[in-house]
């Protein structure tokens, strides 16, 4: 399985995207990508995914994602 962490523009870890997956960084799943949409566990859009960036729905950017790293779970 591939992973790749969530950060905000500080750097701060806001969780991570396991396949299509998403968890918050206490390993709890929250929500999932489908095409270059996050959606939270309810079925609402969370955030968007440019490439390497992280948007709010109104296309600015938050934060982004991490290089990607293998993650036996």
């Amino acid at each position: 399985m591939i992973r790749r962490g969530l950060y905000n523009r500080e750097g701060e870890l806001l969780g991570y995207l396991a396949d299509s997956r998403v968890y918050d960084h206490q390993d709890q799943w929250i929500g999932e990508l489908r095409g270059t949409t996050i959606y939270d566990r309810d079925g609402d859009r969370r955030w968007l995914v440019d490439h390497d960036a992280l948007l709010d729905l109104r296309g600015n950017v938050i934060g982004y994602l991490g290089e990607a790293a293998p993650y036996d779970r």
